[in-house]
């Protein structure tokens, strides 16, 4: 069964979508219970529209002026489409949004799992405590603050996702974080370093560990954030791609150097930066598809 959604901000333009859309059902001799079973909904879904008091998704949207041989452009006026389609969760349907839900419940699990493992090492026992393994670091705690700052985005995301409510400008700003995060990491390791003395990074190091993240965060945000389509979905899919590419090459780092205790604590963070690069790719691609679907409507 179709989701629905509360009625928004200027829910006087649904009023009026529903009021076309009594008409043409009126005007082909079609009852609401009809139409209801056309869509596979309930008569009193088919109600609220034409009362203004809920919408029906953009692809609903478009089954109805299939079904009323109308065009979608008939139904919302261009700048009603765009509204539309921009407030409108991202993973509107149910089975995307049960998928959703679940990898932002397991990238959840991973980062709350990592908190904890990083909250408990403050708190080491007596014979580690003097030992440099036992020591409490600037870095050790900036880590720690990662996990806590990914976990409370991704809680974000998750009760969004529950609610059916998880919109893209939501969704981009989620996304964008872990990257952000790489950077801010990256400033943090080079600060530590020169207060200790006992390192140097490169150009090559301060463009790809600090310039390439902050990159692929703009571009993500430019292209769930910016209404206008502003950057084409392969620079989204190119930016999953070098992630994924990235993390495997953790992996591989992880079985070379690190000991069992190390290699269960990183994989259970790797598996968490898996799961957001799985959403941030599918939620493009649907995001990606909803706009091109809405704007060429409109352009029509």
């Amino acid at each position: 069964m179709m989701e629905f959604r509360e009625k928004p901000e200027g829910a006087e333009c649904m009023v009026e979508f529903g009021e076309k859309i009594k008409q043409l059902r009126e005007e082909k001799g079609m009852t609401q219970q009809r139409m209801a079973e056309k869509l596979y909904v309930t008569r009193q879904a088919v109600s609220r529209w034409e009362c203004g008091a809920r919408y029906p998704d953009l692809l609903t949207a478009k089954k109805i002026s299939q079904i009323l041989d109308v065009s979608i452009d008939e139904l919302l006026s261009g700048e009603e489409l765009k509204q539309n389609v921009e407030k409108e969760p991202i993973l509107a349907r149910p089975v995307e949004n049960v998928m959703q839900t679940v990898l932002y419940a397991f990238a959840a699990a991973s980062f709350l799992l990592m908190s904890i493992f990083g909250i408990a090492s403050f708190f080491p026992s007596e014979a580690l405590a003097k030992t440099p393994a036992g020591q409490i670091t600037f870095l050790g705690v900036f880590t720690v603050c990662g996990y806590i700052l990914k976990l409370a985005a991704v809680a974000v995301g998750l009760k969004r996702s529950m609610q059916n409510k998880l919109t893209a400008k939501i969704t981009g700003y989620i996304m964008c974080l872990p990257y952000v995060w790489a950077s801010l990491f990256f400033l943090a390791t080079f600060v530590d370093m020169q207060i200790r003395k006992n390192g140097h990074v490169s150009l090559g190091g301060f463009i790809g560990n600090l310039g390439i993240p902050l990159l692929f965060a703009a571009c993500i945000l430019l292209f769930f954030v910016k209404k206008e389509q502003s950057l084409p979905y392969g620079v989204i899919l190119f930016i999953c791609l070098v992630s994924g590419g990235y993390i495997a090459l953790i992996i591989k780092r992880t079985f070379e150097y690190f000991t069992e205790l190390g290699f269960a604590v990183r994989c259970v963070h790797l598996l968490g930066e898996i799961g957001l690069v799985i959403l941030l790719g599918y939620q493009a691609y649907v995001w990606n598809t909803k706009r091109k679907m809405a704007y060429q409507d409109i352009s029509c």
